[in-house]
């Protein structure tokens, strides 16, 4: 639209400058849109660049590869599943075992754990069985008893001051808040 066009229909100074600033934003707003959808159109083109040498990518694979490397990290993840149960069933049956042995006043469990027959201990599903424990330890302390902590109370420790005399009762509890030279036998 050019200014002569709108002088030629009579209209005043003022009316064609209103209508040129309308025409001003008119054409700036198609100017932005023109480079909004020309961007988006080189967008699209790059993407569909993209998805077509991702097709053709995909023409060249090998499936029967790609299938087969699937099945083999299946398997290894079944492995490494199977292998972490087994680890941690024995872990609990180890705990099991060590907790058992500690109620049953084992001096050394390494030892005695040893001379048990681990595989007499679990079940079907490699648990363990407690009652079977029993039995094995009895038969361990006939063997050697030195291995557990015996029933009967210790022998009494007999304290003597520095000058080797024996100090009981109060004597003692006194000696030893003073810190006194006390030694045992």
């Amino acid at each position: 639209m050019k200014r002569e066009d709108l002088k030629a229909l009579e209209l005043s100074d003022d009316q064609i400058e209103k209508i040129m600033v309308l025409n001003g934003k008119a054409i700036e707003a198609n100017k932005t849109a023109a480079a909004n959808a020309t961007a988006e159109l080189e967008t699209t083109k790059a993407q569909l660049t993209e998805a077509n040498k991702q097709i053709e990518d995909f023409k060249s694979m090998d499936v029967d590869s790609i299938k087969k490397a699937a099945d083999d990290w299946r398997a290894k993840y079944e492995q490494a599943e199977q292998d972490y149960k087994g680890k941690l069933a024995t872990m609990q049956f180890e705990s099991e075992l060590d907790t058992a042995l500690a109620g049953a006043k084992v001096k050394n469990a390494k030892a005695v754990k040893a001379l048990l027959s681990s595989d007499d201990l679990r079940d079907a599903n490699g648990k363990f069985i407690p009652e079977r424990l029993t039995s094995q330890i009895e038969k361990i302390k006939t063997e050697a008893d030195y291995l557990f902590e015996s029933d009967a109370p210790p022998p009494p420790k007999i304290v003597t001051s520095a000058n080797n005399q024996p100090v009981m009762g109060d004597a003692l509890e006194i000696a030893m808040r003073q810190g006194a030279g006390l030694t045992t036998k």
